[in-house]
């Protein structure tokens, strides 16, 4: 049911037969493998995609937010909308609301320890190792994506859906072409990866086997 909550997958047929992909605007350049670089991990299940990042390599000032898990060694963000991600089972009428009307969204972050596969043995796992800037701006887009309005740290809304987790208002609207795996697919083109702006997570995951090593692999995602 969890997996569920994430990315309303009920209607996600719609936006298959609709537009499975959309390419970026802009050529992107793909990143080089030269250089000392942290990596990061994106953590796919059937409906939903989420990046994971160490917290230690996390530069600078960046997200704050990082402070309200003391114990975690990596943190998980996932984005949805406001009212689908956060209710406590799956609610048809946030769903419809979520990809029609939505005008809110949160992230959702999980702060856990290692080893990654533990913390994921159901999910696939893509390791991506960007050039250091790469990975800045790849942990800047996460950060730019917090709706702070003026704080240094967004406020947690509450409680997440599984263990050391929290909600916290996010930027932007969730809807029929800008979902969950949307907003992941902006922290790889962020990074520098030539990624589809994907709407579902078989199209996002397509891309990602391409520029990214399996660590852990999912046939069953397509």
């Amino acid at each position: 049911m969890a997996a569920l909550k994430r990315c309303v997958p009920l209607l996600m047929a719609i936006a298959v037969s609709v537009a499975c992909t959309t390419r970026v605007d802009k050529v992107i350049e793909s990143p080089r493998k030269s250089g000392p670089a942290a990596s990061a991990l994106l953590l796919v299940d059937r409906w939903h995609a989420g990046v994971v990042i160490k917290i230690s390599d996390i530069p600078g000032d960046l997200v704050p937010e990082r402070r309200d898990f003391p114990e975690a060694e990596y943190l998980e963000f996932g984005w949805g909308d406001w009212d689908f991600y956060q209710a406590r089972g799956f609610n048809l009428g946030y769903a419809l609301k979520a990809l029609l009307f939505s005008s809110k969204s949160v992230l959702h972050v999980v702060g856990f320890g290692g080893p990654v596969a533990g913390y994921a043995p159901y999910r696939e796992i893509i390791e991506f190792s960007p050039p250091s800037r790469g990975f800045e701006r790849l942990v800047g887009y996460i950060d730019g994506s917090f709706a702070r309005e003026g704080r240094g740290a967004a406020a947690a809304l509450g409680r997440g859906l599984y263990g050391d987790s929290r909600f916290y208002p996010a930027r932007g609207a969730f809807h029929l072409f800008n979902t969950c795996n949307t907003w992941t697919a902006g922290a790889l083109q962020a990074a520098g990866y030539p990624i589809s702006s994907a709407i579902t997570v078989g199209a996002l995951v397509s891309d990602a086997r391409r520029f990214g090593d399996v660590l852990q692999s999912k046939p069953a995602i397509r």
